[in-house]
């Protein structure tokens, strides 16, 4: 019944029931070059990211070499090391054009008032361990001073400019510490 019945619409209507339609087909075709053009975008965007990612691991991995010769072999400290700058191209084969920059910073403690939020020194107010707590990070500031400091090792593709950082702290063996008190 269901299908005389289709039948006899079909017939009324004139339509052949055979095959897709010119707008069934439209849609298919506009479906396919959506998907089609998500994907090679896709695919173009991982190619990048991959091209970058082999660049930042070059980079951090001659980073490291640098990084790990300074620890091994540190430079002699003094104020003239402060803020110091060497900029030199590698040396390695397969590797000449990245060159590197080394950085080296003292370590800064703030002052005691600082870090406890108050404005500014006041002797009269200030109790006799508040005192001693001052003294002994006054003296503990100037041998962490004397010790530690910052090595920053910047290394750059020069035909990119691509640049990767990477920094470590370092400590000065020859420093002398002063464990004089004053008690």
């Amino acid at each position: 019944m269901a299908k005389r019945l289709k039948n006899s619409i079909l017939g009324i209507l004139n339509i052949d029931d055979k095959g897709f339609t010119l707008v069934e087909v439209m849609i298919a075709l506009t479906l396919f070059a959506v998907f089609a053009t998500v994907f090679l975008m896709s695919q173009g965007t991982n190619q990048t990211n991959s091209q970058l990612m082999a660049e930042d691991i070059i980079l951090h991995n001659l980073a490291e070499m640098k990084i790990n010769e300074v620890i091994l072999d540190p430079p002699k400290f003094t104020n003239a090391t402060d803020k110091e700058k060497v900029s030199k191209a590698f040396d390695i084969e397969g590797y000449k054009n990245y060159k590197y920059t080394i950085e080296y910073k003292k370590l800064e403690v703030p002052n005691l008032n600082e870090l406890m939020g108050k404005e500014k020194d006041d002797p009269n107010g200030e109790s006799k361990s508040n005192a001693i707590k001052k003294m002994v990070f006054e003296k503990l500031k100037e041998n962490m001073e004397k010790i530690l400091w910052q090595v920053k090792i910047t290394v750059e593709n020069t035909d990119t400019n691509y640049a990767y950082e990477l920094t470590s702290w370092i400590t000065n063996t020859e420093a002398k510490i002063d464990t004089n008190f004053g008690f």
